[in-house]
């Protein structure tokens, strides 16, 4: 292995692990290239390797970074989790290893010993292992029993909103005893007792919009929670640098992730969209058409089938006969007019995106027919048109902005 540990990728920690082979690699990262997802999670779909297996890959690309333990341990450790099927502080207790230094206490044990919800002698006892092992300490507590995952994500979201100022620490403490006592959700009691005020439209915490569209284990998202809290940086940044996610799904996550001020998108119709984002590698505003969520907008409105009419590209008749199909069938007015041959698919699209900016106020409806008619006539995207005609690509090629995919005409 590289002397270098700071840039250690998964798949090389793998491979050198002797726990997949290069072609296994090579096919995953193929994969993981299209789907725009995580080369791990590619890993463990493929059958590569085992959930528990990766996770401990992610934990020891961790210790490697920090300098906690020796390359050669560091393999050593992944084929005994592997061949042994045990966890990874097993591992390199097996094999005799001790950090070069201590990782640095967190409140996280402190706040939970004050609520009641873990004892001091456990405390220390994880404590320790989370020093031996280098593993954060809510992962040590979470893996030997002592906390449950909603107790510990309550925690999280706790040191959390103390660190941002948002609550003190002995109300953090208060909610956290209450919230297990009454098996109910740590930032919604806080909300009912009036301690914080959530606004009437929630936007979506990054981490829950991950876990919600499959690019992120809930298991995975507390540890890099904490690894966030210790070194002070983002959860996007620690998700990034850990090639736990790529670039491209964070981006668009939070692209999607602010849409929801503004558009009344529930959860899971947010995480829907950016699974089709990234896995189908479509534009925002594509994926919202095809989901069929709708928005109602201050500006100026065309249905999808005048606008198309209006333009030229499909006749009343057309559209009636279109219409009828798309109630027998179920589907969206635009898929019926592809599949019978009146439009194609780049039209369409085109179509969809004009009817959207309509409604934002960035086109008005004569320059929305200019533009469809430019993109039959020259075969081009939308995009390409609106640099054409020299209007602003900018403003109306937003990935974040949201359209609405109308079946009536």
């Amino acid at each position: 292995m590289q002397a270098d540990t700071k840039q250690i990728r998964i798949g090389d920690l793998l491979i050198k692990a002797c726990i997949v082979q290069q072609h296994e690699l090579a096919e995953a990262m193929d994969i993981a290239s299209s789907l725009g997802l995580p080369i791990g999670k590619v890993m463990v779909m493929s059958g590569y390797l085992d959930q528990g297996v990766l996770q401990a890959a992610i934990q020891v690309q961790t210790l490697l970074r920090d300098n906690l333990v020796q390359p050669e341990t560091a393999l050593k450790a992944l084929q005994l989790v592997k061949e042994q099927k045990v966890a990874l502080p097993d591992a390199l207790r097996q094999l005799g290893w001790t950090p070069k230094e201590p990782l640095v206490e967190t409140k996280l044990g402190d706040l939970l010993v004050a609520a009641g919800l873990v004892k001091k002698e456990d405390l220390s006892e994880c404590l320790d292992t989370s020093r031996e092992t280098g593993l954060p300490l809510g992962r040590v507590l979470f893996n030997t029993g002592k906390v449950s995952d909603t107790t510990l994500w309550s925690a999280l979201n706790a040191q959390v909103m103390i660190r941002d100022k948002k609550i003190s620490k002995d109300q953090a403490v208060k909610a956290l005893r209450a919230a297990y006592e009454r098996q109910q959700n740590f930032e919604s009691l806080l909300n009912d007792e009036g301690v914080i005020k959530q606004p009437h439209q929630k936007r979506i915490k990054l981490g829950e919009l991950l876990v919600l569209a499959g690019f992120l284990s809930q298991e995975i998202l507390m540890t890099a929670l904490e690894v966030g809290l210790l070194e002070e940086k983002p959860l996007g940044q620690v998700l990034v640098t850990r090639q736990i996610i790529t670039r491209q799904v964070l981006d668009n996550a939070l692209q999607i992730q602010e849409m929801m001020e503004n558009h009344h998108f529930l959860p899971v119709q947010a995480a829907e969209i950016l699974r089709l984002v990234i896995t189908r590698n479509l534009p925002t505003s594509q994926a919202i058409a095809e989901l069929g969520l709708l928005g109602a907008r201050p500006h100026e409105t065309i249905r999808f089938g005048e606008l198309l009419k209006l333009s030229g590209l499909v006749t009343e008749d057309d559209i009636i006969e279109a219409l009828r199909l798309s109630v027998i069938n179920g589907n969206l007015l635009g898929k019926i007019l592809v599949a019978t041959g009146q439009l194609d698919e780049l039209l369409v699209h085109a179509a969809l995106r004009c009817q959207f900016l309509i409604r934002e106020g960035f086109l008005k409806q004569e320059q929305a027919v200019i533009a469809l008619n430019y993109c039959q006539r020259m075969r081009c995207t939308f995009d390409e048109a609106l640099v054409e005609l020299g209007w602003k690509a900018q403003d109306a090629a937003a990935p974040h902005e949201p359209a609405p995919a109308s079946s009536s005409s």
